[in-house]
């Protein structure tokens, strides 16, 4: 009795390696999620004008800032065909609560946070008084 052949021994390993890799990427997406979901939580419950710290060291650490300035341009144009003032939704992104903004708006809360964090890293980098009114109104 004759085992398997050579290739089907090396496409039997083959698909077990693949298998093995995208079962990584699955559980690295699992966590990505995961600790996405908890800075959501966190952002909800934290990031207010009752302690604009917090908002401020979202700003500090920078990672949830949009990379792409031509889709926040798109955004604010957005907005603006909406007939929102994006200062207005900015704000409000952070004083009410991820729910309320949604049935206020009709916008994806998650996502406007991030549009927010790319707007204050400019306010703060570009008008550092108007940042700061803007935090600690």
């Amino acid at each position: 009795m004759q085992g398997p052949s050579k290739w089907a021994v090396l496409f039997i390993c083959d698909t077990m390696r693949w298998n093995g890799v995208m079962l990584m990427a699955e559980i690295i997406s699992l966590t990505q999620l995961k600790q996405q979901k908890q800075l959501q939580v966190h952002i909800a419950r934290n990031c207010n004008f009752d302690q604009p710290d917090e908002i401020d060291a979202l700003i500090v650490e920078g990672s949830l800032r949009v990379k792409n300035h031509t889709e926040f341009l798109a955004y604010l144009h957005h907005l603006y065909e909406q007939e929102l003032t994006p200062r207005e939704v900015f704000y409000d992104v952070f004083y009410l609560q991820p729910r309320q903004f949604a049935r206020r708006y009709g916008l994806d809360w998650w996502r406007c946070v991030q549009y927010a964090v790319t707007f204050l890293t400019i306010l703060k980098e570009n008008e550092r008084d108007e940042y700061v009114t803007f935090l600690y109104r």
